[in-house]
C-alpha cells in the first residue's frame, strides 16, 4: 500500500507555485524509487531491486490535477475481482465528479471491507481506473491512486500521483481490477506508465 498521506492535496491545505508543485511531485517519485531499490523494503525479489534504476512515468502535468465534487453515496458490499482471479470485498462510497479537457466524469470511489476493520486504514479511499492509455502506454490492468475519506464537498485528485498494482512488477501479489464503471473514456497521461526492466 502507497503512503497515502502525501498522494492528494486536499482544497483546505497549503497551495503551491508550480515550481513548489514540480519539486514535491520528483520528491515524492525518487522517495518510491528508493524503496522500490531498497532490498530491505522493497516488493522486487533482491535480484530484480539491485538492478533496478527507477520507474517509468509520464511527464508532471497539473492539467490532470483536478478539483472534484465528492457525492457521497454509499452502496453495497460486493465482490471486485483480482488478477488472480479471485475476490475482494468492497463498497462504493461515492462519486467524484469532475471536468477534464473538456469532457465531465463520473467516477466511482471504494472502501475496502477488510481495511475499513482497521483502526490505521478505516478512513481509506480507493480510487482504481482504467483509461486510453490502459494496455499501450500504462499498464492494461489499470491504475490506482489512494486517498483518505475528503473532508468536505470538493478536493483535488491529482493523476500525476496515480501508480501501477503491485502485480505489474513482481508475482506474489492479488490486485483488485478496476470496475468497467472506472473506465475514463480518455487518455490519463499522468502518474505511472508501463514498467520496462530497461527502467
Amino acid at each position: 500500500m502507497k503512503n497515502i498521506s502525501i498522494l492528494f492535496v486536499f482544497v483546505s491545505s497549503f497551495s503551491f507555485s508550480q515550481n513548489d508543485y514540480i519539486t514535491e511531485l520528483l520528491a515524492h517519485r525518487t522517495s518510491v524509487d528508493l524503496e522500490f531499490r531498497d532490498t530491505m523494503q522493497s516488493i522486487l525479489p533482491d535480484s530484480m531491486a539491485l538492478k533496478f534504476r527507477h520507474l517509468n512515468y509520464f511527464e508532471p502535468n497539473e492539467n490532470y490535477k483536478v478539483t472534484c465534487k465528492v457525492k457521497v453515496s454509499r452502496g453495497e458490499e460486493f465482490d471486485m475481482l483480482t488478477s488472480r482471479g479471485e475476490k475482494k470485498k468492497y463498497r462504493r462510497y461515492g462519486y467524484l465528479k469532475f471536468k477534464l479537457n473538456g469532457q465531465r466524469f463520473k467516477l466511482p470511489i471504494y472502501q475496502s471491507i477488510r481495511l475499513m476493520k482497521m483502526d490505521k486504514y478505516k478512513d481509506y479511499i480507493f480510487i482504481p481506473f482504467t483509461d486510453l492509455t490502459s494496455g499501450s502506454q500504462s499498464y492494461g490492468g489499470g491504475r490506482y491512486v489512494e486517498t483518505t475519506i475528503p473532508k468536505g464537498k470538493t478536493f483535488i485528485l491529482d493523476f500525476n500521483y496515480a501508480f501501477n498494482p503491485y502485480c505489474h512488477y513482481t508475482t506474489g501479489y492479488n490486485c483488485s481490477i478496476p470496475p468497467s464503471e472506472n473506465f475514463l473514456n480518455i487518455e490519463i497521461k499522468a502518474g505511472e506508465k508501463k514498467y520496462t526492466s530497461g527502467h
